[in-house]
This record gives structure tokens, C-alpha cells and sequence, in this order.
């Protein structure tokens, strides 16, 4: 049943109309039919009975005479004539006062369900009396082997002399009303048809605007804004019309507003990654220059101030002052260390002369030592060998997402891992740290903390992508996938 339900919701307005309209129809056909059939049944009730009652009433009024002196020959004769005169009566009876039968029609024995004699029945349960007809007036039915017979009995003299019975045969009747319903049948049959051919035009003529509408719909909603309805009319199917054609014209300046808005997004979005990748270059580039100026300038100046410290301190005498030149020259010792280690940060020369690999390897575990954090660095199973811009945003992203991690993560094991496919490379950070909460990185974007969105971005600019994921108290992962290669400079 839900499925028929389904079906028939599925089915379009022109069918929906076009069958409400004929099944309307059908229905007010079938009842007026039915109608017309009880009426014309009641009618021909009626008349039978009033027929039979007037055969009746005629025969009484004549043969009183007859039966008083006995001429049953004449009674007799005029029974059959009027039987023969009137096709619809099956049989007439002149009883007696005793309901003794004085004379009848019948030819052979009488029909089953008639007694053999016949006293004045009392009124049946069934008898109808016409309005028209005298109380005395008596109308009964009963079956017989021959059919449903109504029987009318009407009194001789009040009954005194006897009575006329005139027994009607429903079969003609019967007849007439098969022939009615055969004529209503086939009358709202063609009523049906005609009103269905006339259902379809109208249903045609009615619903074919709102198909068409239906179809520009459709277009507009494919993006089609071109589209005009055809307005025909001033009724509501016109108004819609126009509706639908100034909501397709005002979608369509829309549209171009919008193409032209996404062209200008576009352009900015192209200047400002243009910016960014010459702002990573040039931070690069400052970076590489800092780091040989603190390894060549700068380092050979403290070198050679730990040069005439050495000189100074063969020449000195006092203790005291050779304690202190010693201090200095520890102070002096560790500024170079951390000028070293500063300059390596800047721009790692493992980077350049060993790749990748081991740039990565190394910094890890430097960034143990210092951190005194277990880090276990898997690397690729087979030799890795990326552009310069790759392998420099693979190492500036491992920098900063364990410079994040001591500084924020409270974490006690770090896992980087560096695989390779034939087109990407992958490498995965993961911690057992704090965690970070889902609305912490736009606090750190408000506060421009942009350590995370910056990593992205580098990430971006040569056409890979960064995924961050963490949740409270179950640590942190940085998925990092870049191309093998890129045309970008970082």
C-alpha cells in the first residue's frame, strides 16, 4: 500500500487532474444512475399496481351481476379477454365470499405457491397502498415457480359477492428495468468517455503552463539564467510567469556579480600567494645571510678575541687575574657555541651537502638532547631525493612543530615519520602531549600566533596540503603530504 501510495505521488499533475476530474465524473454518473434506476423502479411499481388495480376494480364493477346469477360463462369469458388484452397479467381470479374460486385464467394447474383455495388474506407484512387507492384495496407479493407475482385484490360489494384477485408478473417489469440499466450503463459509459476526452483538453490546456514552468525551473536551477517563460495570460499562471522571469533575470546579474567577485578574489588570492612565496624567499634568503655573517664574520671575530685571550693569559702574573680572564673566556666560549648553533638553525649545511634525510634526523636529535624529550625518527625506506623548495618546507614545518611541542605540548615521546610514494611525499608528527582544544587555534590566529597557519600556508603555496589533529589529553598529529617536485620558490 505505501509503495502504490509512493507510485501515485510520483505521478504527474496532468495525471493527478485528469484522473480526479474522469474519477469525479464516473462517481456522480454512478449515482445519478443509481438514482434514476430506484426512481424508475418505484415508478414502475406504481404503475403495475395501479394497472392492476383499475383491471381489477373493472372486472368487480361488471361481474357482480354475473356471479349472482351464476353465469359463470361470461365471467369466465371476460377474464381471458382481459388477460389477453394486458400482457403484463398473469392471472385473475373471481372467488366467492368464501374465497372459493368461481372463475380463473389459468389454462393447467395453478402455479405452485397459490392455494388451492384462496381466503381473504390478512394485510401482509409487504403490502404497499398507494396513496390514490382505497383502504379495501388489497396488494401483496409472493414467489411462485413462475417468479415474484403481485397479486391486487379488490372487493365485490364490499366484499359480500366476492373478490377479484389480478395477479401481475414481475417479469415485465423485471425486463424493463434490466433494459433501464443497460441503457444507464452504457449512457454514463459514454458520458465517461466523452467527459474524459474533454478532461484531457482541459487538463491539457491547464496544467501545460505549469509544465513548462516546471522545465524553466529546472534549467534555472542547472544555472541556465537565460531562460524566459513564455507569459500568455494575466491569471495566476501569468503572474508566475513573470515572476519566475524576473527572479531568472535577477539571478542572472547575480551570477555575474558573482563571476565577477570570484575573479577578483582569484586575482587577489594569486597576488597574495605571490607575496607570500617572495616573503618565504626573502625570509629565506635573510636567513642564509644572517647565518653566514654569524658563521664567517661573526665567529671569526670571537675566534680571534679567544685568540688574544690565550695570549693574554701566558702573560699574566696573578692569579686573581688569570681567574678572570678564564671566565671570560668561558663567556666568551659559549656566545660562539650559541653563535654556531644559531647560524646551523638559520640555515643548516647538513641541509645542503647530506639532504633531507639527514637534516631531518639531525635536527631531531638535537632537539632531544636540548629538550630531554625521547624522539624516534623513521625515514623512508628508500632514498629520498626531493627540489630544494620541498626538502627546505619539509625541514622550516619539523622546526616549528617541535619548537611548538616544547613549548606547549608537555609531552614525553615524539614520532616523525617520512614516506614516499611516486608522486607525494608524506611525513607524519605525532606527540603524547596535552593536546590542544578546537577553538585554541583561533584564539592563536587572533593573537598572531600564526606558527600552525604558517606551516599550512608554506605547505599550500607548493600545491600540498597539512592536516592538524588533536583532542584534549590525547596529544597531538601533523600530516604534512607535498608533491615530489614544485615550480614554486619558497
Amino acid at each position: 500500500m505505501s509503495t502504490l501510495w509512493h507510485r501515485l505521488q510520483r505521478l504527474s499533475l496532468y495525471y493527478k487532474v485528469n484522473g480526479l476530474i474522469i474519477g469525479m465524473l464516473l462517481l456522480c454518473s454512478l449515482i445519478i444512475g443509481f438514482i434514476m434506476l430506484q426512481s424508475t423502479s418505484r415508478l414502475l411499481d406504481s404503475q403495475m399496481e395501479k394497472r392492476g388495480t383499475e383491471i381489477a376494480s373493472y372486472i368487480a364493477a361488471l361481474s357482480s351481476n354475473d356471479i349472482l346469477i351464476e353465469d359463470h360463462f361470461s365471467i369466465f369469458d371476460r377474464l381471458n379477454k382481459t388477460k389477453a388484452n394486458n400482457e403484463e397479467v398473469r392471472y385473475i381470479l373471481v372467488t366467492d365470499s368464501a374465497g372459493r374460486i368461481l372463475a380463473h385464467t389459468f389454462t393447467g394447474p395453478l402455479p405452485q405457491g397459490l392455494p388451492a383455495v384462496l381466503l381473504p388474506p390478512p394485510p401482509p407484512l409487504d403490502t404497499t397502498l398507494p396513496s390514490e387507492l382505497p383502504s379495501s384495496h388489497q396488494i401483496s407479493r409472493f414467489s411462485s415457480n413462475e417468479g415474484p407475482i403481485r397479486e391486487i385484490s379488490v372487493p365485490i360489494e364490499g366484499g359480500d359477492i366476492g373478490f377479484v384477485r389480478v395477479g401481475m408478473s414481475e417479469k415485465t417489469t423485471q425486463i424493463l428495468l434490466a433494459q433501464k440499466f443497460n441503457e444507464i450503463i452504457l449512457t454514463t459509459l459514454l458520458i465517461c468517455f466523452l467527459a474524459g476526452i474533454g478532461a484531457t483538453h482541459i487538463t491539457f490546456v491547464l496544467i501545460q503552463p505549469v509544465h513548462n514552468l516546471s522545465l524553466i525551473a529546472r534549467q534555472i536551477q542547472e544555472g541556465n539564467y537565460d531562460v524566459q517563460a513564455d507569459v500568455r495570460s494575466e491569471d495566476e499562471v501569468g503572474r508566475l510567469a513573470k515572476s519566475f522571469n524576473a527572479m531568472a533575470a535577477s539571478l542572472r546579474e547575480k551570477d555575474l556579480e558573482n563571476n565577477r567577485l570570484l575573479e577578483e578574489l582569484r586575482a587577489k588570492e594569486a597576488l597574495r600567494a605571490s607575496l607570500m612565496s617572495k616573503l618565504f624567499t626573502v625570509q629565506e634568503d635573510e636567513r642564509r645571510r644572517l647565518s653566514r655573517e654569524l658563521h664567517d664574520e661573526t665567529g671569526q671575530s670571537m675566534a680571534s678575541l679567544l685568540a688574544y685571550m690565550k695570549v693574554l693569559l701566558a702573560k699574566l702574573t696573578s692569579a686573581e687575574q688569570k681567574e678572570l680572564l678564564m671566565g671570560a673566556r668561558d663567556v666568551a666560549i659559549s656566545v660562539l657555541d650559541g653563535l654556531r648553533k644559531m647560524a646551523v638553525e638559520l640555515r643548516p649545511p647538513v641541509l645542503d651537502y647530506l639532504g633531507i634525510v639527514a637534516a631531518l634526523e639531525k635536527y631531531a636529535q638535537n632537539f632531544a638532547q636540548q629538550h630531554s624529550i625521547e624522539v624516534n625518527f623513521a625515514p623512508p625506506a628508500e632514498k629520498l631525493l626531493v627540489s630544494n623548495d620541498i626538502a627546505l618546507a619539509l625541514y622550516r614545518i619539523l622546526q616549528e612543530s617541535l619548537t611548538n611541542i616544547a613549548k606547549h605540548a608537555n609531552a614525553h615521546r615524539v614520532d616523525i615519520e617520512l614516506t614516499k610514494s611516486f608522486e607525494h611525499v608524506k611525513m607524519v608528527i605525532r606527540d603524547d602531549g596535552q593536546g590542544i582544544h578546537a577553538n585554541a587555534l583561533a584564539t592563536a590566529l587572533e593573537h598572531n600566533r600564526l606558527g600552525l597557519f604558517g606551516m599550512q600556508e608554506r605547505a599550500e603555496l607548493l600545491g600540498g596540503s597539512l592536516v592538524f589533529r588533536s583532542s584534549h589529553k590525547q596529544g597531538a598529529t601533523i600530516i604534512v603530504i607535498l608533491p615530489m617536485g614544485s615550480d614554486g620558490h619558497v
